[in-house]
């Protein structure tokens, strides 16, 4: 779990024994459940809700909003007692007393595990919540499905025992011109350097970063940095991925998404043959052979006492080189321009870039390094011995949570990647990400797009009829790729060009929306297709890599996917990693810091003996002051 916060959300009560936010209606409620979540990680503001006959409802937020539409459709008055947490670990810690009981709980994939293993959830009703399974993509499905944890003896699926709430990525976020400006270098070189984990140990960019004080988010890091070479020898021996920049092929009649993340074309002798995988790691293996994707998780997931002691000694040569660890500063350090890169959350990218943007005229970037990182993955989990009315209310309130409309007020308030599809989001990332909504409609002085008294957007000047699937110019149709030919042929600079390129959320969207047809290969012919203007193609060593921001951010593009990882639960090798966390944090202060301090240690020191010799001085002064005015005195009487 994540520090969220957004622009619309900026304080929440910290819980778990300083605050709450409990319904004013519980005390006299029919029915009342408690719910546990991370702070700042739910919509607060009014929003429609849509049902599943597609009744509209005006809501105050998420949780009131549930309590008027569930008490409406039991006939019972119904009270959410909505608590918050800071961190998994306090959540965890707190819980294991026994003070609070709850029957839903939100938390990150691997506390999931932990609580499943302490017999602290029960299994979902899948029948029970139809939005969930409705609405969320196989891809996110799958990915929950491939988190186990032993219950009872029995390894069991975290997909049986929690439903998706929101997932992002770990990646750089960074502010090309001031690290340019900074280190005297081209931005283009700055932005094509950070789609490598390896910069970040690249004296070229020494103090510049800083990265989180969170064990399992750099120790991720430190996975792909020590391990960089095993990763790059299994991506070409895939075979789905171009030599040098890793990207994602693309062939006529080969779908090397499906190959990289499902196909098992990577054979167990091989692997140990290439020194990619150890002899443990495969014995470990069922079978003859396993996809890209399950290969890259196992190197990501190593926690043994060998592993964990190669990444610690590269964390701590990174540390010699960060500015400093920060735990949720960082975001607002970056808009500041107070450092030029940030290990992030994607979520807080998404906020960093907005702010940068809007507030200070800083263009921020996230880079997802071409090597592939961290997917991480939040759920809700319903707790064990809730039943009755308690368990109706409780699997009621995670379908409305996957209601698309409510998805959509979570991911406009928080900022952060919703499980589910659906119309109501597929239609809110065309309006916040792709450039056909800019140039079919109005917006006013402050960027909002204007609305006529029906609701409806208003046309720009010469648009009218257009819609995403054609573009409409003077009265003629056209498809967007010929808009945009016509438009930059018309191109009196090149600030009027048209530069948009394609990304492609098939993963997402695919069996969400409803699809008449066959789709094409064009944003115009496939809905899961977006344009974008943010996408920056740069050469280089290894090719051409992409340089992105809010967008990349928020949904990272088909091709990406196969290079993610999920980092599990270590289990009894959680000590190795504790012991390396405690060596890295306590190490030496990388030089530069122990220089600074040491300058303050010698301001300090200088300024206590000036203020004792300051003070002896005036002292002094004093007594000869008044010796000479008691003489003076004297010599009057």
């Amino acid at each position: 779990m994540k520090n969220k916060r957004h622009l619309a959300i900026m304080f929440m009560p910290v819980l778990l024994g300083i605050g709450t936010l409990t319904s004013c209606a519980a005390n006299d409620a029919d029915i009342v459940i408690h719910a546990l979540n991370c702070e700042d990680y739910i919509g607060e503001s009014e929003f429609t809700f849509v049902d599943d006959e597609g009744n509209e409802y005006d809501l105050p937020d998420v949780i009131h909003g549930f309590e008027k539409y569930e008490s409406a459709k039991l006939g019972k008055k119904v009270s959410v007692v909505y608590d918050t947490y800071d961190t998994n670990e306090t959540m965890l810690s707190s819980l294991k007393t026994g003070k609070n009981t709850y029957d839903l709980i939100c938390a990150s994939d691997y506390t999931i595990q932990k609580m499943m293993t302490m017999n602290m959830f029960q299994k979902i009703n899948k029948d029970n919540v139809p939005n969930y399974y409705a609405y969320t993509p196989t891809f996110l499905q799958d990915n929950l499905n491939n988190i186990t944890a032993v219950v009872n003896g029995v390894s069991e699926s975290v997909g049986d025992y929690s439903i998706g709430y929101m997932w992002g990525t770990v990646g750089v976020l960074y502010n090309p011109a001031k690290v340019a400006g900074d280190k005297n270098l081209d931005q283009d070189e700055v932005k094509y350097d950070l789609c490598s984990w390896e910069s970040l140990w690249n004296n070229k960019y020494r103090n510049e970063m800083s990265i989180k004080d969170s064990m399992r988010d750099t120790y991720s890091v430190g996975i792909m940095y020590t391990y960089r070479d095993q990763i790059e020898k299994m991506l070409t021996l895939s075979g789905c991925f171009e030599e040098g920049s890793y990207n994602l092929k693309h062939e006529e009649g080969v779908d090397y998404y499906q190959k990289a993340i499902y196909e098992k074309n990577l054979r167990k002798t091989e692997l140990f043959e290439q020194e990619i995988l150890s002899k443990a790691e495969i014995d470990a293996i069922e079978g003859e052979a396993i996809s890209y994707n399950e290969g890259l998780s196992i190197i990501f997931n190593r926690c043994d006492e060998k592993s964990v002691n190669e990444v610690q000694a590269k964390l701590i040569e990174l540390k010699e080189k960060v500015f400093g660890f920060e735990v949720d500063s960082g975001k607002d350090d970056i808009t500041k321009g107070i450092i030029g890169m940030n290990l992030a959350w994607s979520g807080d990218a998404v906020y960093s870039i907005e702010v940068g943007e809007t507030e200070s005229g800083r263009e921020l970037y996230y880079s997802l390094p071409r090597t592939g990182g961290n997917i991480w993955f939040d759920s809700w989990g319903i707790c064990s011995g809730v039943s009755g009315d308690h368990l109706t209310v409780s699997e009621d309130f995670l379908n409305f949570l996957s209601s698309p409309s409510v998805a959509v007020a979570n991911m406009d308030e928080v900022g952060y990647t919703p499980f589910i599809g659906g119309e109501d989001v597929h239609n809110l990332v065309r309006e916040w990400y792709d450039p056909r909504f800019y140039e079919m409609y109005q917006f006013d002085e402050n960027g909002e797009a204007i609305l006529d008294e029906d609701g409806n957007y208003v046309y720009a000047e010469g648009m009218e009829g257009s819609t995403y699937e054609k573009a409409c110019l003077d009265g003629e149709f056209m498809s967007w790729d010929q808009y945009i030919e016509v438009v930059n042929a018309e191109a009196e600079s090149e600030d009027d060009l048209l530069e948009w390129s394609v990304r492609n959320l098939t993963y997402m969207f695919e069996g969400t929306l409803d699809i008449e047809g066959e789709v094409g290969d064009t944003p115009s012919t496939n809905p899961y297709l977006f344009y974008t203007d943010e996408i920056e193609y740069i050469e280089g060593q290894y090719g051409e890599l992409e340089a992105g921001r809010m967008f990349m951010a928020q949904y990272p593009d088909n091709d990406v996917i196969p290079k993610l990882a999920i980092m599990k639960d270590y289990g009894d090798n959680n000590k190795f990693v504790l012991d390396m966390w405690s060596e890295v944090k306590s190490s030496n202060l990388p030089l530069a810091h122990m220089i600074v301090f040491g300058i303050i240690i010698g301001v300090v020191i200088v300024g206590v003996i000036l203020m004792f010799v300051a003070k002896y001085s005036t002292k002094k002064l004093k007594l000869q002051r008044r010796k000479e005015t008691a003489a003076y005195r004297n010599s009057k009487k």
